[in-house]
């Protein structure tokens, strides 16, 4: 199984740095590695330091295809700069699984995060996203890639 691990955590609102592009499916990996090379050469060349691992956000999708939003978390908050938006992940409670394996094997550990939320009766409370733990170019056997994935929980109101 892909997935080695399910849990729940509460995040602190973390600054980020993004892209969003609206993208066909199969545009994936070329546009999130054209994205990260722009946000870490701005990063770079601007002194902005970058405080945990490259994310991927999936801010819509459908049939044709889906917005993605690309970017770096940050050690503080910071100014936008063309085409780079500055944000937050939000803070709150969420679903983190850890996936182990190539990225066409994630479609599994989205399932079983969406068994495990509904066993609990969780719904989710946004858009999630992925951190890539491992980077491909320094371990390119997918076997070794690991890949954290989070899925925001919607607060539930007492009646």
């Amino acid at each position: 199984m892909p997935t080695s691990t399910i849990g729940q955590k509460t995040l602190e609102a973390q600054p980020i740095l993004f892209i969003r592009r609206s993208i066909a499916w199969e545009e994936i990996p070329d546009t999130i590695a054209d994205c990260l090379g722009t946000i870490a050469a701005h990063c770079q060349l601007a002194g902005i330091s970058i405080a945990g691992h490259p994310f991927s956000r999936y801010a819509s999708a459908g049939t044709q295809g889906l917005t993605i939003e690309v970017g770096m978390p940050l050690a503080a908050p910071v100014e936008a700069a063309g085409e780079i938006e500055a944000g937050i992940l939000q803070a709150g409670p969420v679903i983190v699984a850890v996936h182990a394996g190539g990225y066409e094997g994630l479609q599994d550990t989205y399932q079983a995060i969406e068994r495990w939320a509904k066993e609990r009766g969780h719904h989710s409370g946004g858009p999630f996203w992925e951190s890539y733990l491992t980077d491909p170019e320094e371990h390119p056997d997918p076997a070794d890639w690991r890949t954290e994935v989070f899925w925001p929980i919607a607060h539930q109101t007492q009646l």
